[in-house]
């Protein structure tokens, strides 16, 4: 897998503030259509056949997750919805719909999958006809700045 690098400019991150990070770089998002023709490949079932499955799949899952289930996949991991809450001083001072700032999609992975991200290999990517990534409070993509952070502010990157 390919990282880059960028610098995070976002200073409500005092401990990561101006540091240099690693972020994976993405090859380009597949479509369910991509993902259908792959599994149809794997599978001898035809793609149109997958394609329906697939969104049925998606569809109860995204319902299912958004009653509170949490969904096991096999060689994947759990599926869950995670919330962000505001704390308050006692507990019967919460309030769902005051407290509850967001809600966050989470994956946690089986063992056999963190397993093999520990050996995965990594390698810089790095095009000097481009600048490098700025992390600032007005991102708009899906990363929320630098990840696995420990206490001072390092993200390391673990390959084994």
């Amino acid at each position: 897998m390919k990282v880059t690098p960028y610098q995070n400019k976002n200073d409500k991150m005092t401990k990561a503030y101006g540091k240099w990070f690693m972020r994976a770089k993405p090859y380009g998002v597949l479509s369910m259509e991509d993902l259908s023709n792959h599994i149809s490949m794997d599978s001898k079932v035809e793609r149109t056949m997958v394609s329906q499955i697939a969104k049925a799949v998606v569809k109860q899952m995204r319902e299912l997750l958004m009653n509170g289930h949490p969904i096991r996949i096999p060689h994947l991991g759990l599926l869950k919805v995670q919330v962000s809450t505001e704390g308050t001083e006692v507990r019967e001072a919460f309030n769902a719909g005051k407290h509850v700032k967001n809600a966050h999609l989470i994956l946690v992975p089986t063992t056999e999958i963190k397993e093999e991200m520990r050996k995965m290999k990594f390698e810089k990517d790095y095009d000097p006809t481009k600048p490098y990534d700025v992390v600032t409070d007005n991102d708009d993509d899906t990363d929320e700045g630098p990840t696995n952070n420990d206490d001072d502010g390092e993200a390391p990157i673990n390959n084994g």
